[in-house]
């Protein structure tokens, strides 16, 4: 029997010591590199984004909707909030957690030593914040703001981080667009990872199919994004359908969409849906 207690002590503090987050509920967006998966092919050293959990609104619910709804808080400046998504890498160690195991797409080397990956903010909307409540604090509000994560990854020796959406109200269009990219300790060094494309996250509503670069209109500047994707035809939700280039979501970013785009030209969210609602 005394063995037996023993055994589940052991049990039960390995159990504990192990990352706590593996299974969280919360999204996260999954960092790594060689998004096709195949050695020896281009983007080899580039660093992506997999949004395979982006939008799920906290339970693996069917992806519908390409934006996240804010909640009500207690706080009085920012009294609308969410703390979802985080982020979180791919690793080569943990065969039980599927959503970040996967040898061909993590990062090689030692995090804050052999790469630093820095997550900056390049766009983010007016009235939204984003915290990170635990050690190391921080704030991004503007463009420019950014954190190292694995900085964070060797100081907690864990990846898996949460951050915290907060906004002015429950019902305005936010986003926050972010890149993230490799700041080699040595300037010299011409190994490291090359810089993702950007990626947005939205709040409250969603964006008008065409509004690609995400500010509630559709213009030139979202015309430019549906370019850059042309044609491009491995559209799916872990690349957030070439960031909603591919609107109608069959996987090809093709005449379609850009139909879709076309028809809601020049106009605003809050145009169309004064006029759907009039209707």
């Amino acid at each position: 029997m005394k063995r037996y207690s023993f055994v589940m002590c052991i049990i039960l503090i390995v159990t504990i010591s192990m990352p706590a987050l593996a299974h969280c509920s919360l999204d996260h967006l999954i960092i790594g590199c060689n998004e096709d998966g195949l050695k020896g092919t281009d983007d080899d050293r580039k660093l992506f984004v997999d949004c395979g959990q982006k939008y799920r609104n906290i339970s693996p619910t069917t992806y519908r909707n390409w934006y996240y709804p804010l909640h009500k808080s207690i706080f009085p400046e920012y009294s609308y909030r969410l703390g979802e998504p985080g982020f979180d890498v791919f690793q080569n160690q943990h065969l039980h957690e599927s959503h970040t195991y996967d040898p061909n797409r993590c990062l090689i080397g030692r995090p804050d030593e052999d790469y630093r990956i820095i997550v900056e903010c390049i766009s983010i909307s007016p009235g939204l914040r984003v915290k990170h409540n635990e050690f190391p604090q921080f704030t991004i509000n503007e463009a420019g703001d950014s954190f190292n994560h694995s900085y964070i990854h060797t100081l907690r020796d864990e990846p898996h981080i949460h951050l915290s959406y907060q906004a002015v109200d429950g019902e305005n269009l936010y986003w926050i667009t972010y890149r993230i990219y490799d700041e080699p300790a040595d300037p010299n060094d011409q190994n490291h990872y090359q810089q993702s494309e950007p990626f947005t996250i939205v709040f409250n509503r969603e964006p008008l199919a065409g509004d690609l670069f995400v500010d509630g209109t559709v213009e030139v500047k979202d015309l430019a994004e549906l370019s850059y994707y042309w044609l491009l035809q491995n559209g799916s939700i872990h690349n957030d359908y070439y960031e909603r280039a591919d609107s109608n979501r069959d996987g090809s970013v093709d005449f379609a969409d850009f139909a879709l785009l076309a028809s809601n030209w020049r106009k605003s969210l809050n145009f169309v849906e004064e006029k759907n609602s009039s209707n």
